[in-house]
């Protein structure tokens, strides 16, 4: 192991040295400025993230260092910090089938849970989950194309569901696997300037991307679904303004559509049913419910369920960040769709977007 106790930061040298200046005494500076930037980092963990990951190094071939789960690094999941040519690179990595293959399970049984941690990550990480094809032969991987790859400001809960299950379909085939990458980069400048920081400062990301690693890792306990019951579909009335899906069982959740009138948009509020408040009610005193309200990318904490007496609807009551994205995004007689769901038994999530 090597000294870190003269340890400084990531200076430029670590990031302009690599490849373009072509010179071994650069990069080998490089490589070892990163394998002590990855000892003083595993050293800096909460005891709780080392136990998760006990295994950390540079891996010269990928010029990059880790930590993982596994002694063979890519056999399980992992973190790694690539140096690219002007940027630091963090990316939680699955790459292996069978990791693979439980990870997107999870994801399939509790998509709205996936979702929620993965873009709850903000807009400066991005997603890419790609199909490659396995040589019978060698088992040597080649990309065949992305499922998705984009920021994760364009992840709606839709095409979050649609990947993970094309993932898991062509996974299951031997002759795919369908690696996983969650990813941020950080200018080299900016990185330079934190000098001995960049240890505290990477922890904290490490603490962010923690839910998503325990969640595809299965050591996050959900809530278990019931086994859904048969049950017919109401009958969809040509006048009806409004319109109940339930597609959940229904203390797990519901989708309705409404159609918004004036006041509504004006007031900021949007009207459910009677039959909807049993789902917020805490108990038979329960006369309100703070929810979290997912819309355009965006987690909001500040709105809340009321109970209207005496019929006991339920409306929600928007705060003022999802106010002026429901005027901006909404006219009057356009429909609104309300999705529902227990994340666990304290906290309720609400997707809005245009029916």
């Amino acid at each position: 192991m090597q000294d870190t106790q003269n340890f400084i930061g990531l200076t430029m040298p670590v990031f302009t040295a690599f490849g373009w200046a072509g010179e071994e005494t650069a990069i080998n500076f490089a490589l070892s400025q990163l394998d002590n930037f990855i000892q003083e980092l595993h050293a800096a963990l909460p005891h709780s993230v080392k136990e998760k990951l006990p295994y950390f190094g540079l891996s010269q071939e990928n010029q990059a260092v880790y930590l993982a789960a596994e002694q063979n690094v890519e056999s399980g999941a992992h973190i790694a910090f690539y140096a690219r040519p002007m940027s630091l690179e963090m990316q939680l990595v699955i790459k292996d089938k069978k990791t693979l293959a439980k990870a997107l399970d999870l994801a399939e049984k509790s998509p709205a849970i996936y979702h929620r941690i993965v873009t709850e990550l903000g807009g400066d990480w991005s997603l890419r989950v790609q199909q490659m094809q396995l040589n019978e032969e060698t088992g040597e991987a080649v990309h065949y194309q992305d499922l998705f790859k984009d920021s994760l400001t364009t992840l709606d809960e839709g095409k979050a569901v649609a990947t993970m299950s094309k993932a898991a379909y062509l996974n299951g085939d031997p002759q795919w696997v369908t690696p996983f990458y969650l990813s941020r980069r950080f200018p080299s400048e900016q990185v330079a300037a934190m000098g001995q920081a960049v240890i505290q400062v990477m922890n904290g990301h490490i603490a962010a991307i923690m839910p998503v690693f325990n969640f595809l890792t299965g050591q996050t306990k959900t809530k278990k679904s019931k086994p859904k019951s048969k049950s017919k579909p109401k009958s969809k009335s040509s006048s009806s303004p409004v319109e109940v899906q339930m597609v959940m069982e229904p203390d797990e959740g519901f989708i309705y559509v409404t159609e918004l009138k004036r006041l509504h948009i004006r007031r900021g509020f949007v009207n459910l049913t009677p039959e909807h408040w049993p789902f917020f009610a805490i108990n038979s005193r329960t006369v309100t419910r703070q929810v979290t309200i997912y819309y355009n990318g965006i987690y909001d904490k500040e709105s809340s369920v009321w109970r209207l007496v005496p019929s006991n609807q339920a409306r929600i009551v928007l705060s003022l960040p999802v106010h002026l994205w429901l005027e901006e995004h909404f006219e009057e007689n356009e429909r609104v769709q309300v999705t529902a769901r227990k994340l666990d038994e304290s906290e309720i999530q609400i997707s809005l977007k245009a029916a």
